[in-house]
């Protein structure tokens, strides 16, 4: 039970924290940041062996949880101006059907060893930066020129 207290103690602390970095810097890099986050999060319940490892683990995921909760939704609004609305609708409806087939998938891979979950999340987490970072359309540079932030810089 207190690690749970743990968690939700760190989110409500990183979230306004959080918040305000994403204005500061843009919303894009806080977007990395959080699967940066959860890659770690990932491989360190994968190879965590002691009880102190697992509270630190919380903490970070109480961290990770405020970034996705707040600045990851707040950055549908940046990439659909027009229909921000249906932008978030669309996102929580995608993101719903794919809680499903990832819950069921996850359980099997749970009964085959836990490790296993842990390493594919951290694995789609690198996977996720890869694209985010790479592929990144043309409104992401324009969004946050416009703002005057520096966009994450990568190869053209």
């Amino acid at each position: 039970m207190t690690i749970y207290a743990l968690f939700n103690i760190s989110f409500m602390i990183a979230a306004p924290l959080i918040g305000k970095l994403g204005d500061r810097i843009g919303r894009p890099h806080i977007v990395v940041l959080s699967y940066l986050t959860y890659l770690v999060m990932s491989l360190g319940f994968a190879f965590a062996t002691t009880k102190w490892q697992l509270i630190l683990l919380f903490v970070l995921y109480g961290v990770f949880y405020s970034i996705d909760e707040a600045q990851s939704k707040a950055f549908i609004p940046d990439v659909e101006r027009e229909r921000r609305g249906t932008a978030i609708g669309v996102y929580n409806f995608v993101t719903g059907m794919i809680y499903l087939p990832a819950s069921l998938i996850a359980g099997a891979l749970w009964a085959a060893h836990p490790r296993i979950v842990f390493i594919l999340a951290a694995f789609l987490s690198l996977a996720a930066i890869n694209v985010f970072v790479f592929l990144r359309p043309a409104w992401q540079r324009e969004s946050v020129a416009d703002k005057g932030s520096a966009t994450i810089s990568v190869p053209q």
